[in-house]
């Protein structure tokens, strides 16, 4: 698991020579060899290694021969084997001189493990430097070869928060990780598997740690301690620390965050009491203090927790924040702490705590943007539209209000391009009416509003999906996921928001992944959305939906178009009902989409004068392809279909290309489209639906795509040429062609 390239690299060996698979302990190269078919398999230890011929005692007579005869006896019971050694580094100076004769002379294959760093004899030393063997280093694990291991183990798909966490702390060491694995209090929801609690430290994880730690001095323990609390720290060390630390461009750094972990929780409470104080006396960084503050017990400064939670928030930290700002408000942070708090929990979906924080300190001077936040709450979070509106008197509030109940007209009324807050929301209104025509304003950071950059940013992606800007809005949510370390609302936000790109794309088994993961605590966009997704898919998702209807909230009108693709293609509902209810609304952006799913679904003859009105006037960048994609259906025009799949490949909507090309007739461009859109099961493509590319496939015909003939072929990846054959003709049937030269052009390349 997550070492195939590296396993057809030794069976290849196997074949030959022999190889050097090298690594640091524990990246799994005895399990790689443990899959090599072999005749021997040796096993050297450090208590044999300075025993002659040790590790060949079980090839040696019972009686004591001379040490030539010894040898000869392990020559021969070696000729012409294949043998695998494991930790080759340890074998005894006999062992590897008679080795090394084996391999120079062509007399056995040699196939054998050594642990990076480590001293060997010189025979073993000169297998690779006299090019005898070839040596490869077996790096740790990349994040997706972690994630391949822990579903196969598992299952199941693995939260992708909890495989972060394990990828990082094993640093990718398949030992490790095992050992994780095996320690940890795995829970499944709805079929994705996470962490229970914390990291699991079991005692032979510990054991395994505190052997690299057991021969420090007290002194650099205490360095290594403090590192666990603090790092980075500008600390110099000693040389006894070498492989424990690093230094990195911002200091001092523990080698391996396992040792973090290790050391945290074998450190003493007084001791990591007093590491923590220390820590905070002379570190100059206000979140890290007031964290350190904190967890030691001795934060007693309300305006330093508070200034930590803004921070927190400026870097997407909303569960730490709370925690700051709770603690804050705990010992006496008064009315900024409790704003502050009351902002984090509106961010959170714990609308009825918020407004309970709200109402206790609201005074009749509170500043405009907190009573924005308060009515956003209400009018959002708890449905309260009247109240809301009654509690806000400035003009962009209003303005946000009137936007989330569909009042477009009305809210850009009070709106100016002139001021770069409210030309956001009118950027909103432009997208939805059909009228965006960009740049999205720049908004300065407001202090006053802790999370105003992230609510902006949610706009600007609003604004780039709804308006056809797939790759921007895409580039910007991928940026915002990826910069929340913890599931936290905003997390889950925005993993909504890149499942609907995701699936916009045609990547609907990533955005299935995606919804799977997240557990909001309001879950309707997240239920139409995985409604649309499975659906999509092929599968029933009919419950799915009446979930979603059962929690239909009010207001948020300009987002009803997600509930109506899933109503479409769970229900069998009328896209035109759908685009005449967008419509009605003056939501012409969502109109268009909602006519192109009627065209999808085969009725492009009545969607096609709306269309072209549509073009003609607005600025949604796919308008224009949906109303040229109807009237190439309509004209069943192959060539005219050809160009509108170009066009929304063009674009990034590849399943609406694949859709496209598939009715265009035109099977290599169909059965490339259609393998970049992981299983969609559509009506449209379902008239030249064939299955897709198996892995091993692909991978050959990329391969022959290349240039290679079908015996390289066979070589490279140890298989017959018989194989390489049948795999290429079910290529060419899949694809639609007929001959070597068209492969590069129906794989894409």
């Amino acid at each position: 698991m997550g070492r195939d390239a590296e396993l057809a690299t030794v069976r290849r060996a196997v074949r030959g020579a022999g190889l050097i698979v090298a690594g640091p302990a524990g990246v799994g190269k005895t399990r790689l060899l443990d899959e090599v078919v072999c005749d021997v398999r040796l096993r050297a230890t450090a208590a044999m290694s300075a025993i002659p011929l040790g590790v060949m005692a079980p090839f040696l007579p019972s009686v004591d021969p001379s040490p030539l005869a010894m040898l000869a006896h392990a020559r021969a019971a070696l000729h012409g084997r294949v043998v695998v050694v494991d930790d080759i580094h340890l074998v005894d100076d006999a062992t590897a001189g008679l080795l090394h004769q084996l391999v120079q002379h062509r007399e056995a294959v040699v196939v054998a493990t050594l642990r990076s760093g480590e001293l060997a004899p010189d025979p073993v030393v000169a297998l690779w430097k006299d090019e005898l063997l070839p040596r490869i280093e077996l790096e740790p694990l990349g994040r997706a070869a972690v994630v391949e291991v822990l579903e196969t183990v598992l299952g199941g798909v693995v939260d992708s928060v909890t495989a972060d966490r394990l990828w990082t702390t094993s640093a990718g060491n398949m030992l490790l990780l095992r050992e994780m694995h095996f320690a940890a209090a795995w829970v499944s929801h709805g079929g994705v598997w996470s962490l229970d609690g914390s990291l699991p430290l079991s005692p032979r994880l510990v054991e395994l740690v505190e052997t690299h730690l057991a021969t420090v001095p007290d002194e650099e323990r205490r360095l290594l301690e403090l590192l666990a609390f603090g790092e980075p720290l500008d600390l110099a060390a000693s040389e006894a620390l070498d492989g424990l630390v690093t230094v990195t461009s911002d200091g001092l750094r523990l080698a391996h965050p396992l040792y973090g972990e290790v050391l945290r929780a074998q450190c003493p409470p007084l001791r990591k009491r007093n590491h923590q104080r220390h820590l905070a006396s002379v570190i100059n960084d206000p979140l890290r203090v007031a964290l350190l503050r904190l967890d030691s017990g001795t934060a007693d400064d309300p305006a330093e927790l508070v200034t930590a939670a803004r921070l927190a928030i400026a870097t997407g930290g909303v569960v730490l924040a709370e925690r700051l700002a709770r603690a804050a408000w705990s010992i006496g942070g008064g009315l900024e702490a409790a704003q502050l708090l009351g902002q984090v929990l509106v961010f959170t979906d714990r609308a009825e705590e918020a407004e309970e924080i709200f109402a206790r300190v609201a005074t009749d001077d509170d500043p405009i943007e907190l009573r924005a936040m308060r009515a956003l709450n209400l009018g959002w979070g708890l449905g309260r539209s009247e109240e809301a509106a009654r509690m806000v008197d400035d003009d962009i509030s209003r303005a946000v209000l009137l936007f989330d109940a569909g009042e477009y007209d009305e809210a850009r009324a009070l709106l100016s391009y002139d001021a770069p807050e409210q030309a956001t929301v009118l950027a909103m209104i432009d997208a939805v009416q059909g009228r965006y025509v960009g740049p999205f304003p720049v908004i300065p950071p407001n202090p006053g509003v802790g999370l105003g950059s992230e609510m902006t940013l949610l706009a600007e992606v609003f604004v780039y999906s709804l308006h056809g800007d797939l790759a921007r809005a895409e580039r910007f949510a991928v940026q915002a996921y990826r910069e929340k370390a913890e599931w936290d609302t905003m997390r889950t936000t925005w993993a909504v928001s890149l499942a609907a790109l995701a699936r916009a794309g045609g990547r609907l088994l990533e955005a299935r992944r995606l919804l799977q993961e997240v557990r909001p605590v309001r879950p309707f966009v997240r239920l139409c959305e995985l409604a649309y997704v499975e659906s999509m898919l092929g599968n029933d998702a009919r419950s799915l939906l009446a979930e979603a209807e059962e929690l239909n909230p009010p207001g948020q009108r300009p987002y009803r178009h997600g509930l109506w693709f899933a109503r479409i293609w769970a229900a069998g509902a009328s896209p035109f009902e759908a685009a005449a209810d967008a419509r009605a609304h003056g939501e012409f952006a969502a109109e268009a989409l909602l006519l192109h799913e009627a065209v999808r679904l085969g009725h492009a003859a009545e969607a096609l004068d709306r269309l072209r009105e549509l073009a003609s006037t607005t600025t949604g960048l796919l308008v224009p392809v949906f109303a040229a994609h109807a009237e190439a259906s309509v004209r069943k025009d192959s060539a005219a279909l050809v160009q509108v799949a170009a066009r929304f490949e063009q674009a990034g909507f590849m399943l609406l290309a694949a859709e496209a090309a598939a009715e265009s007739g035109n099977r290599a461009l169909f059965g490339r489209l259609a393998g970049l859109c992981e299983g969609a099961r559509t009506p449209a493509l379902a008239g030249m639906a064939v299955a897709p590319l198996t892995r091993r496939e692909r991978e050959i015909a990329v391969l022959a795509a290349r240039g290679l003939t079908n015996k390289e072929i066979a070589e490279a990846l140890v298989i017959s040429v018989r194989t390489v054959d049948n795999h290429l003709s079910n290529a060419y049937a899949k694809l639609g062609i007929a001959a070597r030269a068209e492969l590069a052009e129906a794989l894409g390349g």
